[in-house]
């Protein structure tokens, strides 16, 4: 079950908190204009218009080379441009200028996660952390990273951490719940995405984690109300969907999940479990003519498995289209020549065309090849 199954991980905003006070360095030859020049900076950035921001703050950089506020401030305003090599120069520039500047090392980290450079956005990441314990979204981020190289025990420390500073972040202790999922740890991770969905209630990404939980535990009825509400925030989402379908056919709702099965078709023709589920739910509820179609749609997506070929026959056998059920038991054959229970079908074929020397032959190889109810079928066609 992506899946497979589809991770997310939350990370902080990347607009920086702005530095107001008329700060500047003492070798500026002209402190009020390199100030002039920042504050006009700020309200750029502040109307999300990053790249005047950017130049506003090179002109107060210009006229004070050691502004070190605004080498930060730049350095988001790149980020926030996807400027990711530059805003990483800015934020060294400040280091260089005060290496104790924690959060300029947490943005650091930040972008270096942008480039995927995990190694050392951890490595600056844990430097901010070490200058000050305190700031959460270090430890968010670190932990994003620890759970995207697959070392769940060392996020859960870094999301337990950010927790115990700011208990009220809805996407943390989702991201945790996805460690203890990946752990098997479900009682912990069902845990996490209902405090997740305390904090903010509608939360779609942890009412389909704890659903994938529930199906897990073999909870269905929790899991569909869980999947149900996860698809209220994305209704388009194939695999929520057939999730929900297939915890409906675990109660034997067989109506209800191929609704669903065909329903997660619409939005994803490809999706191969939806196709091979809708096959089985539309026979089973005596929908043969569409089992018909949807095995021919596994057949085309897979030809060469002798499965769907004896499937399809047996549809075709229900609605009495004995030649097309020939075809596809004989093609099963061809695929896969000691394939018993394709023999017998193919022998009740043969028997409802009045071809009963050619379905005691076939009787008898299913029979030969181990396929017990062969045996109490031979007499009868063959004598």
């Amino acid at each position: 079950m992506k899946s497979s199954l589809d991770m997310r991980t939350s990370f902080f905003s990347i607009l920086c908190m702005l530095f107001l006070a008329p700060l500047w360095s003492q070798s500026s030859s002209n402190p009020n204009e390199a100030y002039e020049y920042f504050n006009e900076a700020i309200g750029y950035f502040k109307a999300k218009d990053f790249r005047k921001a950017v130049v506003y703050y090179s002109k107060a950089i210009k006229v004070d080379p050691a502004y070190t506020k605004a080498y930060f401030n730049r350095g988001s305003a790149k980020l926030n441009v996807k400027d990711f090599d530059g805003a990483i120069r800015d934020f060294d520039r400040v280091i260089e200028l005060d290496e104790n500047f924690a959060k300029a090392h947490m943005y650091k980290g930040y972008t270096h996660m942008q480039l995927k450079e995990n190694k050392k956005a951890s490595k600056a990441l844990s430097k901010a952390i070490s200058l000050d314990p305190t700031l959460t979204k270090a430890y968010i981020n670190r932990g994003s990273i620890q759970l995207k190289v697959k070392n769940y025990e060392l996020a859960i420390d870094d999301y337990s951490s950010a927790i115990d500073l700011d208990p009220d972040v809805a996407s943390t202790y989702y991201n945790r719940g996805l460690c203890h999922q990946k752990l098997k740890n479900l009682s912990g991770a069902i845990e996490d995405f209902t405090s997740a969905l305390d904090i903010k209630p509608g939360y779609g990404p942890a009412h389909r984690a704890r659903g994938k939980v529930y199906l897990t535990s073999e909870k269905y009825e929790d899991a569909i109300s869980d999947f149900t509400a996860s698809l209220r925030k994305k209704p388009n989402d194939a695999l929520t969907v057939y999730y929900r379908g297939y915890a409906k056919l675990q109660i034997e709702d067989l109506s209800g999940a191929n609704t669903d099965f065909a329903m997660a078709l619409q939005i994803d023709p490809t999706h191969k479990s939806s196709m091979k589920n809708k096959a089985i739910t539309s026979f089973q509820l005596g929908k043969f003519e569409e089992a018909t179609q949807d095995y021919t749609n596994l057949i085309k997506n897979d030809s060469q498995n002798p499965e769907l070929w004896v499937n399809r026959g047996i549809t075709f056998l229900k609605v009495e289209d004995y030649q097309s059920a020939l075809k596809d038991f004989s093609q099963a054959i061809d695929l896969k020549k000691d394939f018993a229970e394709a023999y017998f079908n193919r022998a009740n074929a043969f028997s409802k065309l009045n071809k009963n020397e050619q379905a005691c032959k076939d009787m008898k190889n299913s029979a030969r090849h181990g396929y017990q109810p062969a045996y109490g079928h031979i007499n009868s066609l063959c004598n």
